[in-house]
């Protein structure tokens, strides 16, 4: 069983609240399922290589997109998979804390103190 975050994407064409599992290996922002990208109007923004956790090495395509997640909206970059989940990583949490209670997946988040 997965632990969930719940995500906003804004697209040229649309917006879409989606449930998107935390993924702690995953360094970057936001990962989405190609048909949710389409049907939203990101933008594309370029391309990048990636690891993936079996350690295959691929070129990805990266997108530029709106996300409102807690009580921030930014633009950032989206990676696009061809699985059939959204992933949250941890480039979107930084500047929370992620509270997971390991009997039931809930999770919270709380914001950092700022310095």
């Amino acid at each position: 069983m997965a632990a969930y975050a719940e995500v906003e994407v804004i697209g040229l064409r649309e917006r879409q609240r989606l449930l998107a599992v935390i993924d702690t290996g995953y360094d970057g922002f936001l990962c989405l399922p190609v048909e949710i990208a389409v049907r939203l109007g990101l933008e594309l923004a370029g391309s990048q290589w990636v690891q993936y956790a079996d350690g295959r090495i691929e070129r990805e395509l990266v997108f530029r997109g709106r996300v409102a997640f807690l009580d921030e909206e930014r633009e950032v970059d989206i990676h696009i998979t061809e699985a059939p989940e959204t992933l949250v990583g941890l480039a979107l949490l930084q500047g929370y804390r992620l509270i997971l209670n390991g009997d039931t997946h809930q999770v919270r988040f709380k914001r950092k103190r700022r310095r």
